[in-house]
């Protein structure tokens, strides 16, 4: 992990980001105390789900908003 402080990474933003991007992890001080650390974004994962259809649940002749309202159960 580097240190910088926030007078250097308002100067050299560009940089440490493009470190980071790359999987460096930087903690920023503010007149000398830890203040916050930059560390990359972990992607998301995609949620692969082919046949959504086969495991809903069943609308028993229901309409969309007979379905919504019924388990919403007068919370709403």
């Amino acid at each position: 992990m580097k240190v910088v402080s926030v007078r250097e990474m308002k100067a050299n933003w560009a940089e440490i980001e493009r470190q980071v991007a790359q999987g460096e992890t930087f903690e920023v001080l503010n007149r000398g105390k830890p203040s916050v650390r930059i560390v990359p974004a972990v992607p998301r994962k995609v949620l692969k789900w082919d046949d959504h259809l086969a495991t809903a649940l069943p609308s028993a002749g229901k309409t969309g908003a007979e379905t919504v309202s019924l388990d919403r159960e007068g919370r709403w």
